[in-house]
């Protein structure tokens, strides 16, 4: 098919991993040029601004999608966690015979009316409470988890040093959670996008800069200790998609316990839970006891991830569901 793909183009973002991973399966696709990790640390947030003030006429970046659409007139417009305006849905449903969003962030970041369209083929959601509430309204959605890639989200390292890594954004929770480890005297990596102003200035300074992605990304993962996977307060019952690339990447993986992560994952066999303070300090102790039993949780969360969980495995899916 001819698929254009729609969404936030850094580098080894969720958008990216489809778009790549739809080129492997044999598709034409159209999508964006990528931004570069060296810059990802620097974003403007003037086009996020713009979708949250802007309620209600088209948005900037939606006209120039619509030309290039046109001049690519494709089979399916694939859109991966992107809000637009109602007037764009109706526009591009014109354009395309069939529309499709997977939405990977916490559905309370969908703004406007986006997710609430009649304009979608499908929707793909990673919260069954959020496809629930979708189905009732009549939107055509569906439940799917996140994924991995295993381009570059594969063992490249083994375990080199004692500390715990973290990665991702710094909202309020996680800020509160690394307070607690380095408190315990805990050593840490910490990565991805910089902590906001008003976070502790202590935290600011062992932040080390850099944001990590592709094979750098799973090299970290698997050369740490262990890697610390937590949720926002938006996160309901669902996985970030943090949670099947450590796993992919060989790294252990200490995770804050949802019920649906049974779903993807044996606790305790190929990765680790903690729902309490005690659970997390006993968790990283055993982890710095006993690197052998570490080393085949390791090993079992790798396999599941890519025997289960890949990218290719999932647009199969949502292929098999527009069919």
């Amino acid at each position: 098919m001819k698929i254009f793909v729609s969404g936030t183009f850094k580098e080894d973002s969720f958008a990216e991993n489809v778009a790549v991973t739809l080129k492997a399966m044999g598709h034409e696709v159209c999508f964006p040029s990528v931004i570069k990790s060296s810059s990802l640390l620097g974003l403007p947030l003037l086009g996020e601004l713009e979708k949250r003030i802007n309620h209600t006429g088209p948005l900037r970046f939606e006209k120039k999608l619509i030309n290039q659409i046109k001049e690519f007139k494709p089979d399916l417009f694939f859109s991966v966690t992107q809000n637009y305006s109602p007037e764009f849905l109706a526009e591009v449903a014109k354009l395309t015979p069939k529309l499709v969003m997977w939405w990977g962030d916490p559905i309370a970041l969908n703004y406007r009316m986006t997710l609430l369209s009649r304009s979608w083929t499908a929707i793909f959601l990673k919260d069954k409470s959020a496809v629930r509430k979708l189905n009732i309204i009549g939107v055509p959605a569906y439940f799917l988890n996140e994924a991995m890639n295993p381009l570059w989200h594969r063992p490249l390292a083994s375990q080199q040093n004692s500390a715990l890594v973290i990665a991702g954004n710094y909202y309020n929770y996680r800020l509160a959670l690394i307070e607690l480890l380095r408190d315990r005297g805990i050593s840490l990596e910490l990565y991805g996008s910089k902590p906001p102003r008003w976070a502790p200035s202590e935290i600011c300074k062992i932040h080390t800069g850099e944001y990590i992605t592709k094979e750098n990304k799973s090299r970290i993962f698997g050369a740490g200790l262990a890697c610390l996977n937590s949720f926002s307060f938006f996160e309901g019952n669902s996985l970030n998609c943090r949670a099947f690339e450590i796993a992919g990447a060989g790294g252990l993986q200490l995770i804050e316990y949802k019920e649906t992560i049974q779903e993807c994952f044996e606790p305790g066999r190929e990765l680790i839970t903690f729902s309490s303070q005690e659970e997390l300090f006993s968790a990283i102790d055993r982890a710095k006891k006993d690197p052998g039993e570490m080393k085949k949780i390791r090993e079992a969360g790798q396999r599941r991830a890519h025997s289960e969980h890949t990218y290719e495995q999932r647009l199969k899916t949502i292929f098999n569901i527009l069919c």
